[in-house]
């Protein structure tokens, strides 16, 4: 009856929110992995490794999420330019759970480092 179709609903929007939160990790797995590249191999391994996790993404991530992964692609998605930082920062602020909010700048210190950091020290 009604249970059952409420719990299977239920097992599917929890295996869609797996898959969701598969692709983001393997998204910025990938794109760690490209910034850390040590020859040509591993790049364009680590590129086919992002245009997967993109793929997914664009099936199964929110919306807001492809908004801002499309931001950060426009700009070159290289973290080491200014502008590609920026989205970057805000993109991976996008995937977290809502309300569980990180200032920009603690983002920025996690994600690129205190180079990029303009805060306090």
């Amino acid at each position: 009856g009604g249970g059952i179709n409420t719990y299977c609903a239920g097992c599917r929007e929890k295996h869609i929110d797996d898959l969701r939160t598969t692709a983001y990790a393997d998204y910025l797995r990938a794109v760690a992995a490209a910034a850390h590249a040590g020859s040509e191999d591993e790049l364009r391994g680590a590129k086919r490794d992002a245009a997967d996790a993109k793929a997914r993404i664009a099936v199964y991530g929110r919306g807001r999420v492809v908004r801002a992964l499309a931001r950060f692609e426009e700009t070159g998605a290289i973290l080491s330019h200014g502008h590609s930082g920026t989205a970057f920062v805000s993109m991976v602020g996008t995937m977290r759970p809502s309300g569980d909010v990180v200032s920009d700048c603690e983002m920025t210190l996690l994600l690129l480092g205190p180079a990029h950091h303009e805060g306090p020290r």
